[in-house]
């Protein structure tokens, strides 16, 4: 985990459950509401206790139908139907089956990127936050994909905090193809070694800028 918000509360998040409902089914989640400081964390607080009742308590553990009603949860809590409030999230969230080694994958427009025999794949989520106002706002229902884990595979799923940092001796962004070549060079190291390289070399980028 490199956690690193801009203020002392964020709007992003991470979230995570181990469910048992005959088959256990482990659920994780980054996620990245609208705005920073107490409005980000606000819009965390509000999707942290629907994330709760949906998967603790109503037991869902489609990583698609999640996703599904999460938007309804936060449009119908802030009634944004009526108020046109704007605010949501983008995120990505996975669902893994330790015993089928199969994983499901959402997004709200956020990736999942998953190394495996040496290959770097992006599975990108749909092109649609959760929550807010759309122009045409039609019912918004997300895609399920899934992929086979049963060989060694590392997963990472980021906000665009990471990328968009600012830096570099043209003070330009990270970007993510630079971080996607970085999980590259990293993946096969454990991972705190890992979390401290990802570290180091954003700070090591964003002071280029200062200097």
């Amino acid at each position: 985990i490199f956690f690193k918000p801009r203020d002392v509360v964020s709007g992003d998040f991470y979230w995570l459950s181990d469910v048992r409902t005959g088959d256990e089914k482990v659920v994780l989640a980054a996620i990245d509401c609208t705005g920073h400081g107490v409005p980000g964390a606000f819009m965390s607080m509000v999707a942290n206790d629907v994330m709760n009742y949906i998967v603790n308590e109503r037991k869902v553990t489609q990583a698609e139908e999640i996703l599904t009603l999460l938007h309804k949860g936060i449009r119908r809590i802030l009634h944004q139907k009526e108020t046109k409030n704007r605010d949501g999230m983008d995120m990505s969230l996975v669902v893994l089956n330790p015993y089928t080694k199969m994983l499901e994958f959402a997004g709200a427009r956020n990736p999942l990127v998953y190394i495996k025999q040496g290959e770097l794949h992006t599975v990108k989520g749909d092109k649609m936050p959760i929550g807010g106002v759309r122009s045409k706002e039609e019912e918004r229902t997300f895609t399920r994909q899934v992929a086979k884990i049963d060989q060694p595979t590392m997963c990472y799923m980021v906000s665009d905090g990471y990328p968009d940092q600012f830096g570099g001796p043209h003070n330009r962004k990270f970007m993510s193809k630079n971080l996607r070549n970085l999980l590259l060079e990293i993946y096969q190291k454990p991972f705190d070694e890992q979390q401290q390289i990802l570290e180091n070399r954003l700070d090591a980028w964003m002071q280029t800028n200062e200097d």
